[in-house]
C-alpha cells in the first residue's frame, strides 16, 4: 500500500464512532502497519455528530487528518451529510442502512449498506453491538487487514470489560464475524 488508506467514521454521539476509528488504528498497528487515529467532536451541543479519522499504511503517516477518504462510514443520516466533503470518486461508503435511508448524496459511489441495527437486535439480541457488525463489514475493503488483528484490537480496547463480563468478548466477536461474512 503506497499511500495511507484513509478512513473517516461519523455518527451521532454514543454510537461508538470514536471507538471504531481507534480500533481500526489499533488493529492495523497489531498487524505491523503504521496507523493513526484522530477523534473530532465538539461540545457546543449535546447529540452532535462525532467524527473519527483513521489511517493505515505500510509507511509513516505524516499527518492524522486528511481532506479525502478512501472509506467513509456513516452510522446515521445526518452523519452521511457531514461526510460528503471527504468523498472522492473512488471512496467506498459504508452505511448502517437502518438509520441511513437516502444514500443519494454519495453521488453514485460504491455504497455498502449494512442493516447493522436489525442484525444486532434480531440475531444477537443486543442492539448496542451494531457498531461491531459495521466494523466487520468494513474489514474486507481495508487493504492488508485481517480479522485476527481486529480480535487483538478488541481485546486491547475492551480487555477490562471482558474480565468483568466474559460473554461480552464472545458477543463482540460474533457481531464482528456477522458483519464480515456479509461482505463475502
Amino acid at each position: 500500500m503506497p499511500e495511507p488508506f484513509r478512513i473517516i467514521v461519523s455518527g451521532e454521539g454514543g454510537q461508538g464512532v470514536l471507538s471504531i476509528a481507534k480500533i481500526i488504528a489499533t488493529a492495523a498497528w497489531t498487524q505491523g502497519k503504521k496507523s493513526t487515529y484522530m477523534p473530532y467532536f465538539t461540545t457546543e451541543k449535546q447529540g452532535g455528530v462525532s467524527i473519527g479519522f483513521a489511517q493505515v499504511s505500510d509507511a509513516a503517516i505524516p499527518f492524522p487528518k486528511f481532506a479525502q477518504a478512501d472509506m467513509a462510514v456513516a452510522l446515521s443520516q445526518r452523519a452521511l451529510l457531514r461526510l460528503v466533503p471527504y468523498l472522492h470518486e473512488q471512496t467506498v461508503v459504508v452505511t448502517n442502512s437502518f438509520l441511513v435511508k437516502d444514500t443519494s448524496v454519495a453521488g453514485g459511489r460504491k455504497v455498502l449498506a449494512v442493516d447493522a441495527t436489525t442484525i444486532a437486535r434480531e440475531q444477537l439480541k443486543k442492539p448496542r453491538t451494531f457498531n461491531m457488525v459495521i466494523m466487520g463489514a468494513m474489514l474486507r475493503s481495508i487493504p492488508g487487514m485481517s480479522p485476527d488483528g481486529f480480535g487483538k484490537a478488541l481485546e486491547k480496547s475492551f480487555g477490562s470489560k471482558y474480565v468483568r463480563d466474559p460473554a461480552l468478548k464472545e458477543l463482540n466477536e460474533k457481531a464482528f464475524r456477522l458483519g464480515y461474512d456479509l461482505t463475502a
